[in-house]
């Protein structure tokens, strides 16, 4: 008696997951043209998460390619994977990151008397806050 050998049929090559998703707003995708026996192609569950953090960071909806259902939040989209928490903690950094940029932007250094100091101007008034924490203004300050 000869065994046989058993060999599942192979399975066949399909589109990458991350070529189905774009951003609703701006139609912007992966890019990704690679097809795979798997879900994902190496490396590419890491780009759909990266594209949906940027998305979701940007306030942006996402959708699924050739899907009749309204795009979603990039969060929600992220769901059906196993990234989804990393998903919602990337665009939390990122808008905190986006928050604190326009924050910088606002601040300026100026010459208080003798002193350098970090604030914000509004008008001729100069805010800002002392050594000691307390916060001050004036309206005798040179910008630097």
């Amino acid at each position: 008696m000869t065994a046989e050998t058993k060999t599942a049929p192979a399975k066949a090559e399909t589109p990458c997951t991350c070529s189905k998703y774009a951003d609703a707003t701006t139609g912007e995708t992966t890019g990704c043209t690679k097809t795979t026996r798997r879900d994902f192609a190496p490396g590419h569950d890491a780009k759909l998460k990266g594209f949906l953090i940027r998305a979701g960071a940007a306030g942006h909806l996402v959708a699924l390619a050739g899907a009749p259902d309204e795009p979603v939040q990039a969060s929600e989209a992220a769901s059906r994977f196993g990234f989804a928490r990393h998903v919602a903690s990337g665009i939390s950094r990122a808008q905190a990151k986006q928050e604190q940029a326009t924050a910088d932007a606002d601040t300026v250094r100026a010459k208080v008397g003798r002193w350098e100091r970090t604030g914000h101007v509004e008008g001729d008034t100069f805010t800002y806050t002392d050594r000691s924490g307390a916060a001050r203004t004036t309206t005798k300050f040179t910008l630097l």
